[in-house]
């Protein structure tokens, strides 16, 4: 178990967490100076090589990914900007520091691309079975994935699939299999991930939470 004690540090990478018009932005920065308890004195976001203006008393999230231990959160509040030769504010923290919790992890239905591939040992050695599928829904700890393939609750399958152009490959588990009627499937697959990484996991929920953002924005939920 991680102590909340002590996450964020001085000379820790972090991101921004910011609403913005149109949607969330995630900007880098880091942790320059803690200067009390509760306040922390970081670089100021720059995006396309422009200052991204933080104004005072504007509420943000700040977020550390500590590899293999999960991402950990807070809000602050500006209460200085100093723009001069480094672009610098001062944040004082206004919460708890919470983490992501996987049961916390919102499925969120959508049709992603997905090469799903598994090993089988055959009289003449091993072959590997490739499935180009088609997700149902997917969350930061799993999939479920409609498929043609007669699988069994257990197998274990890798699944090579995008999010944003970016390629995640990931170990995983079949763990439910449910029969469907649709004219390119047969099986729905409930997938479990063995070995994602923090990374590819926030990768993940960085794309949910702007999908409900839209959403949201539309009225659809």
């Amino acid at each position: 178990m991680v102590s909340r004690k002590g996450l964020f540090n001085i000379g820790d990478k972090i991101e921004i967490v910011r609403e913005e018009t149109k949607d969330t932005k995630f900007y880098p920065s880091q942790i320059l100076d803690i200067t009390r308890k509760n306040t922390y004195i970081i670089s100021g976001p720059i995006y396309k090589n422009k200052i991204v203006p933080l104004h005072i008393n504007e509420i943000i999230g700040v977020s550390r990914l500590i590899e293999n231990k999960g991402r950990y959160l807070f809000d602050a509040k500006v209460i200085m900007r100093n723009h001069g030769r480094i672009y610098k504010l001062e944040l004082e923290r206004i919460s708890n520091i919470i983490k992501y919790q996987q049961r916390d992890f919102f499925r969120f239905e959508v049709a992603i691309p997905v090469i799903k591939k598994m090993e089988l040992k055959t009289k003449e050695g091993e072959e590997i079975l490739s499935e180009v599928c088609k997700t149902k829904d997917i969350s930061g700890n799993g999939m479920k994935l409609l498929s043609n393939f007669e699988h069994k609750v257990g197998d274990k399958v890798s699944c090579e699939f995008k999010i944003d152009n970016n390629p995640i490959k990931v170990n995983s588990e079949i763990v439910r299999i449910d029969d469907i009627d649709t004219f390119d499937y047969d099986y729905s697959l409930g997938i479990k991930y063995l070995d994602i990484t923090e990374m590819d996991r926030d990768i993940i929920i960085k794309f949910i939470f702007e999908k409900q953002r839209l959403l949201r924005e539309k009225g659809l939920i």
